[in-house]
């Protein structure tokens, strides 16, 4: 050994195994990388379905706001912590069909009477004002008061004239609802971010 240098590994075939360990080692690191990665994106991807899950407007109910084809993510959170407030859009259950969902709008709050008269939503007996509604329904059929329980929501759809909800149903369960959407993102050009009229 010639003094003050160290010893080197040959560069000969002796030489091929311990080079071979380190590719080894990188290649298992690049997979488990990878394999966690995988993971992660598996996760948020579940955790999307779970608590902010993405539904399609099927239908004329809530025109002229929203359209068939139109595709929305909702809010699961509110629904555990407070539940929908009024003029949210939520999606729910359908009581008609269960394997059905509907998109509608929140007017009545639990505990709330609801009388609609002449097509006008009256919440406590007082008139509801409602820009979001171009044609109000007229029907008879449409008319009537109802008292919500203590988990219980009225839902009308924005074209009256042409939506099953609360006129025909009557009021929904909490547990019905599936959540609360927030935002609008398909097709790009309609995209948006859902807030509750202020009344």
């Amino acid at each position: 050994m010639i003094e003050g240098q160290y010893p080197v590994t040959s560069d000969g075939p002796a030489g091929e195994a311990p080079t071979s360990k380190p590719r080894r080692g990188k290649l298992i690191a690049g997979l488990r990388e990878l394999i966690q990665l995988m993971l992660i994106v598996v996760l948020l991807r579940v955790g999307m379905d779970i608590f902010l899950p993405r539904y399609m407007v099927d239908g004329a109910s809530m025109e002229p706001n929203f359209h068939t084809s139109q595709r929305v993510i909702v809010d699961r959170f509110t629904m555990v912590l407070s539940g929908p407030a009024r003029g949210d859009v939520i999606v729910l259950d359908s009581p008609a069909n269960s394997d059905e969902l509907l998109i509608k709008r929140v007017v009545g709050l639990p505990g709330e009477q609801i009388t609609i008269r002449d097509g006008r939503v009256y919440v406590n007996d007082e008139a509801l004002s409602e820009p979001y509604v171009l044609e109000f329904c007229t029907y008879r059929s449409c008319e009537g008061t109802w008292q919500l329980g203590p988990d219980e929501y009225f839902v009308l759809g924005d074209n009256r004239m042409h939506s099953l909800d609360s006129h025909s149903f009557g009021p929904v369960k909490a547990g019905s609802i599936q959540g609360i959407a927030r935002v609008r993102y398909w097709p790009l050009t309609d995209a948006d971010i859902l807030r509750a009229p202020e009344y």
